[in-house]
């Protein structure tokens, strides 16, 4: 059984615009300032915190078109997808939500589980073992016997340090579940995992010269740098070559590319609805992937269209699946959005 790995930033594009600066106040249901809210735009090294006044300044020599989140303990989560300067939020206590109680006992050890969610969430690459999760002790699991599916969460941020990419990370993980074809935790009966976050990504301060070479050595091969060499029509043994089933062949019959508001709109030219047998899913086009020569991958589209940006990331995430080479590089391996080589 081939394991489909799909994971979302919960919003994933960056747009260079002209440099500008934002600001703001933050303030609580009582209209007092609050001190140390986070304010970062999703999956990016841009963000700051609130000082003791509630306010908050980020200078930017560009402007992502990624959403701002706005999160501090305690209150709810705000996203902006749209930014106006000056911004003035004021957060709203968090309810208390009751998760679902489950009947049944889990089957697992939690160390079991811990070894799963590291494996398919950070990986097993060098980067994904190089991965320590601070606050370990904050991920709670739960199972659901009837679908095989082990589903993880977190009433607070997890807080990650990459070791081998040089990044301290702060992860709000929105969703993740592992799913299996019969009650086990054996990779021999994985059917597929996914994982839904939003994430802000610090430099580790120490020097260290390997953090540059590592984070080349991660973006290459991956789909983001799939996706920019496609929008840049740049094909190669030593780069990625698209095969149409067993045989290679010339992306340009395959995918029409065209310029829309500082992006890449990519269209899926249609052959055939096909189902996988497997999964017995619908979906739009697939492709076989060799990249360098040697890496293996396949990429599934349940979308006709999509967009890409200049960095290489893509939206439609969900309608994007990965299987091979490609889809081990979880979030280990994940760079900012706004990382260039």
């Amino acid at each position: 059984m081939k394991n489909l790995f799909l994971q979302i930033f919960i919003f994933s594009m960056i747009t260079p615009l002209l440099a500008q600066t934002i600001n703001g106040k933050i303030v609580d249901e009582n209209n007092s300032p609050l001190y140390g809210v986070s304010v970062y735009f999703d999956g990016t090294t841009i963000g700051t915190t609130t000082d003791n006044d509630g306010l908050f300044e980020l200078k930017l020599q560009s402007v992502p078109n990624a959403t701002l989140v706005i999160s501090y303990i305690g209150y709810e989560s705000i996203y902006l997808n749209t930014v106006q300067s000056p911004i003035e939020i004021k957060l709203k206590p968090s309810s208390i939500v009751l998760k679902e109680v489950i009947l049944e006992p889990i089957p697992f050890s939690r160390k079991e589980m811990l070894a799963v969610f590291r494996e398919q969430f950070l990986g097993r690459t060098k980067g994904g073992k190089n991965c320590v999760i601070l606050n370990e002790n904050a991920i709670q699991f739960s199972y659901e016997s009837k679908n095989f599916k082990l589903a993880a969460f977190s009433d607070e941020k997890i807080t990650i340090r990459n070791n081998y990419l040089g990044y301290n990370i702060e992860v709000d993980l929105v969703d993740f579940y592992v799913l299996y074809n019969k009650r086990t935790l054996s990779n021999d009966y994985l059917r597929g995992s996914y994982f839904a976050v939003t994430s802000f990504f610090r430099e580790i301060e120490e020097i260290n010269k390997s953090y540059d070479k590592n984070r080349v050595a991660s973006y290459l091969g991956s789909f983001k740098h799939f996706f920019k060499n496609l929008i840049e029509n740049k094909w190669g043994k030593k780069e990625f070559i698209l095969f149409d089933g067993n045989f290679a062949t010339d992306a340009n019959l395959h995918f029409e590319i065209s310029d829309v508001n500082n992006m890449k709109l990519i269209k899926v030219k249609p052959k055939a609805i096909t189902t996988n047998i497997e999964t017995k899913s619908k979906f739009f086009r697939s492709f076989n992937v060799l990249y360098n020569n040697k890496e293996q991958s396949k990429i599934i589209f349940k979308t006709s269209e999509f967009y890409v940006d200049a960095f290489g990331n893509h939206t439609h995430i969900d309608q994007i699946d990965f299987s091979g080479e490609i889809s081990k590089k979880r979030f280990g391996d994940m760079l900012p959005l706004d990382f260039e080589p």
